[in-house]
């Protein structure tokens, strides 16, 4: 899957690789579906969420980037403001899942309602429908890309089974979804919240990992969250990250749904 021909360009306008930024708009309901009962100082620290996502939002103003928000379902009906406010932006919406109950623990009728229930409530609050799905903790199984594919999305962001983004036919007479392959190591949780790194170190991490990858002519897709990143420090480690690809001069910017349709149109 990571052979490429280099007699045409991968990617468009003569770009040399391309960079992917989406934010995973949990609420509450991520860490609330990780910790126990007790641990409420963990659930506490989401109560940032919104702050941060207003944070990221004005970040990606200033540069000019368009980007992916994956949304819970709940913290969309809840903020319906914010949905607005990116969409308004430009930036892509797509499915995290209702509450970020991971989809692996849900009998397949439980994931289907779910992922419905998540597509009808952001297509109201959006006014276009999303095309994309990111499962909550990449805890998926089996039952949830063939339902993605029922339903006709044209991506998901789940197994990092390489560097460029792939086709999959969970049905096999269906028409395909495009793979976009996510990292733990593309993740700021990984950084900021399992390590606590400093934001320096965590730009740096990111910014190694996009020279090999833009060397090769691939693709990094990041995945970060606005209570973590959206906080004053971390959010200075996105900025600088997407400095260093606008820098680059030849890094494709762009949101999850261009990348799979270009993927889609090449193929």
């Amino acid at each position: 899957m990571e052979t490429t021909d280099n007699s045409r360009p991968l990617w468009p306008a003569g770009h040399r690789a391309a960079l992917c930024l989406t934010f995973d708009v949990d609420g509450l309901y991520g860490e609330a579906n990780s910790r126990g009962q007790d641990e409420t100082y963990w659930v506490s620290q989401t109560a940032y969420d919104a702050t941060g996502t207003e944070r990221l939002l004005d970040l990606l103003a200033d540069t000019g980037v368009q980007a992916t928000f994956c949304w819970v379902g709940r913290v969309a009906e809840e903020r319906p403001d914010l949905v607005g406010r990116a969409v308004a932006k430009g930036h892509e919406i797509a499915l995290h899942t209702w509450d970020h109950r991971p989809y692996n623990r849900l009998p397949d009728d439980e994931q289907r309602v779910d992922m419905r229930r998540t597509f009808d409530t952001l297509s109201a609050i959006a006014g276009t429908p999303p095309v994309g799905h990111k499962t909550a903790g990449w805890r998926y199984n089996a039952a949830t890309h063939e339902i993605a594919q029922e339903m006709g999305l044209s991506w998901v962001m789940d197994e990092p089974g390489g560097d460029l983004p792939y086709m999959i036919r969970p049905e096999t007479t269906g028409p395909p979804l495009v793979q976009l392959p996510p990292s733990r190591f593309f993740d700021d949780y990984t950084y900021f919240m399992d390590q606590m790194l400093t934001p320096q170190q965590t730009f740096e991490c990111w910014r190694e990992d996009l020279d090999v990858l833009r060397a090769e002519g691939k693709l990094m897709c990041l995945t970060l969250h606005p209570f973590v990143s959206g906080r004053p420090g971390p959010s200075r480690a996105v900025a600088h990250l997407i400095d260093h690809a606008i820098d680059a001069g030849d890094i494709w910017i762009a949101r999850a749904d261009h990348l799979a349709r270009w993927w889609l149109e090449q193929k």
